[in-house]
Formats: structure tokens, C-alpha cells, sequence
């Protein structure tokens, strides 16, 4: 592919990623929570990812891969990124530094890692082993998923409490009688 041509698939990328990222994973989220949500998520990357090494020979699936990995990855970023904000022990800014050097860190890695198994055992190598590892995610997820379940603050169960305790006005019974 040209320079121009690869622009526009990672153009693909970019947009289904923004669009998953402010239209999609809140929604998902909030309907089937964070851990189902994410699992579900990172399970379809690793198909995704398990499909491309299969498919390493067909240049049209791989552009249709990409930009659906796109998509999968705007719903697991927003997701995994509120997990960890709102489950952090440690100060915001704190967390998003910790959070943001295990990412870039595997993303500097990670070329190094699959021009070097692509080079010495397989063009699909590179995605057999990232969708392995993205399992591998999936089943950490699984095992540690109580460390990610969101903890209600004390006001706001306060306040959850205390409208549950008080009594309905009678206008609004009368207008659901």
C-alpha cells in the first residue's frame, strides 16, 4: 500500500475508535457494566487479532480488521480507563501517570517484539502472540474482576438512603393512581 492508501485506513481506525470512544462505551457500560463489558470487548480483540493471523495474506481483510480493531479499542480504552480511575488507591493524577507508562511501554515494546517474530518465525506470528496475550487479559480480568466493581462514594449512598426513606408527596400518587 501507498503512503495515501494506508492514510485513509487508519483514517477508518481513528474514526471508529472516536466514535466507539464517545458514542459506544459508556452506553455498553452502563447497560452491562464494566467487567462484562470490557471481557467482552477485549475477547472480540483477540478474535480480531486471532482472525488477522489467519488472514495475514488478504490485504482487504486486514484493512477491514483494522479499522474494526478500531472500534474494539475506542470501547475497551474508555471503559479500562474509567475502570482504573475510579478504582485507583492512589491519587487521580498518580493513577493516570501509572496507567499511562504501562501503556506506552508495551506500545514501545511491542514493534520491536512483533518485527522481531515476524522476521524469524512468521508473519502472523506477531498476531497469534498478541491475541494469546489478549486472552490471557481476558482471564486476569476474570480472576481479578472485584478489584474493578465500582464503589458507590458515601454521599451519594447517602443520599440514595435518604430518598428511598422519605415519603411520596400525595399529588404524585394521585397522578399515578
Amino acid at each position: 500500500m501507498g503512503a495515501i492508501e494506508l492514510g485513509f485506513v487508519f483514517f477508518g481506525w481513528g474514526l471508529a475508535l472516536a466514535l466507539t470512544s464517545v458514542f459506544g462505551a459508556q452506553g455498553l457500560e452502563r447497560r452491562f457494566g464494566l467487567v462484562a463489558t470490557l471481557a467482552a470487548t477485549l475477547a472480540a480483540v483477540a478474535a480480531v487479532l486471532l482472525l488477522g493471523g489467519v488472514l495475514v495474506g488478504s490485504r482487504p481483510a486486514l484493512v477491514v480488521l483494522v479499522v474494526v480493531s478500531g472500534g474494539l479499542f475506542g470501547i475497551a480504552n474508555t471503559v479500562l480507563t474509567e475502570g482504573v480511575m475510579a478504582t485507583a488507591k492512589v491519587d487521580r493524577p498518580i493513577a493516570s501517570a501509572a496507567y499511562s507508562f504501562v501503556r506506552f511501554t508495551g506500545g514501545a515494546v511491542a514493534p520491536f517484539l512483533a518485527g522481531k517474530l515476524a522476521e524469524h518465525v512468521s508473519a502472523g506470528a506477531p498476531l497469534y502472540v498478541a491475541g494469546g496475550m489478549v486472552v490471557l487479559s481476558v482471564g486476569a480480568l476474570a480472576a481479578s474482576r472485584r478489584h474493578l466493581a465500582h464503589e458507590e462514594a458515601p454521599a451519594a449512598r447517602q443520599a440514595t438512603r435518604a430518598a428511598a426513606t422519605m415519603p411520596r408527596p400525595a399529588v404524585a400518587e394521585r397522578a399515578v393512581a
